[in-house]
């Protein structure tokens, strides 16, 4: 079944359900973000997601569906029996918990919107730890490297690819697991333990040295 038209009259968050027993690929394009996106269905399921002509890794590929179901501007079109020629990494997510797990994120990310850390707020791992939800395992993957060192969510957005909102929102939920402090956290924390530091050296320098100076 062909099905086409354009996403101010239904949305891919009302497509999806029709897809559930359709394989082939939907086409997405005229877009604000991307030039044009695939999805590739089987089953039941999204085996495939291509920006432009490249597959999409399964963190680009949750982004990418999260703006899209709530996207109001693009054209689609359905063709039913289209297989992907590069599928390298096959997400196979059912359809139904794609839908509601890219809604769920999207409202999250909308209702955090003043608490999500600045753009240029520059974030360091400090634990090494695998959170239990996968999609900060995969962020994690992706941009633990730039973490290591010292990033912002800027420069994490640009370098994987994702949008800026939902690489605020992964670090937000990192902060919150303990797994990363912004710099200047850090920085605080260092000058109050060189503070003490230098406090408690002062104090056995007087305490000791007087006791030295009444033993004599």
């Amino acid at each position: 079944m062909a099905i086409f038209g354009d996403l101010n009259h239904m949305t891919l968050g009302d497509l999806l359900p029709l897809l559930g027993a359709q394989d082939g690929a939907m086409e997405i394009f005229n877009l604000d973000e991307h030039a044009c996106v695939t999805l590739y269905f089987r089953s039941g399921k999204l085996q495939c997601l291509h920006v432009g002509s490249r597959p999409a890794d399964p963190l680009v590929a949750r982004s990418t569906v999260s703006r899209l179901v709530s996207a109001k501007r693009g054209s689609f079109e359905f063709v039913p029996g289209a297989q992907a020629h590069r599928c390298p990494q096959p997400l196979g997510w059912p359809l139904d918990k794609l839908l509601l797990a890219s809604v769920a994120v999207q409202d999250e990310i909308n209702e955090l919107e003043r608490r999500l850390p600045h753009p240029q707020t520059i974030f360091r791992r400090v634990r090494y730890h695998e959170p239990e939800d996968d999609r900060l395992t995969e962020f994690l993957r992706r941009a633990g490297d730039l973490l290591d060192v010292g990033a912002s969510a800027a420069d994490i957005a640009h370098r994987l690819q994702i949008p800026l909102d939902h690489t605020q929102y992964y670090l937000h939920k990192l902060r919150q697991l303990g797994l990363l402090e912004p710099v200047r956290a850090q920085a605080k924390r260092s000058n109050r333990l060189v503070a003490a530091a230098n406090l408690l050296t002062s104090l056995k320098h007087r305490f000791f040295g007087e006791r030295q100076a009444w033993n004599h």
